[in-house]
């Protein structure tokens, strides 16, 4: 993509939504058909379901929060580096990753639902390079400096 053409907003998320649905649904159906198989039977179900729940509500707050921040920034054309994005370049994936996906398993009482965390994280850092090489196109050394300091998925935690 030409630096003089803007990414969509979108991102990569379209590409790894659409088979992480699938692989989240698919297990949902697999758990629906077959609970004793998939189901979570070694904590109790009421405590399985407040902590989904908690991930779910922390989540989508979170994702309410960054969504908010990078829209400003797209809008603005510059390079959010501040609040989530100082410790994480992609905190709108990690949180579904990392939450939202999770919270939804948990809720559903299903282990293998919590499979979809993993398959999506595996495409994100497969397809997460064409938005890294747009903004190292679009932002130049000003990326590049923000790459090196910030983990892509995983919060960066520093000790300074």
């Amino acid at each position: 993509m030409a630096a003089n053409q803007r990414m969509s907003i979108w991102g990569i998320g379209p590409s790894v939504a659409a088979p992480s649905i699938l692989c989240g649904a698919l297990a949902g159906v697999a758990t629906w058909l077959w609970p004793e198989w998939f189901s979570i039977p070694w904590v109790p179900y009421p405590v399985v379901l407040v902590v989904g729940l908690v991930l779910l509500v922390l989540g989508i707050v979170f994702q309410m929060i960054v969504g908010r921040a990078l829209t400003r920034a797209y809008g603005q054309d510059r390079l959010v580096t501040t609040g989530p994005y100082a410790i994480c370049r992609n905190p709108l994936y990690a949180n579904i990753i990392l939450t939202i996906t999770p919270g939804i398993a948990l809720v559903c009482g299903s282990w293998l639902m919590l499979t979809t965390s993993l398959v999506m994280y595996v495409l994100v850092r497969v397809r997460v390079r064409r938005e890294e090489l747009y903004l190292e196109e679009r932002f130049g050394q000003e990326y590049l400096d923000y790459r090196r300091r910030t983990n892509a998925i995983f919060p960066t935690i520093s000790y300074r």
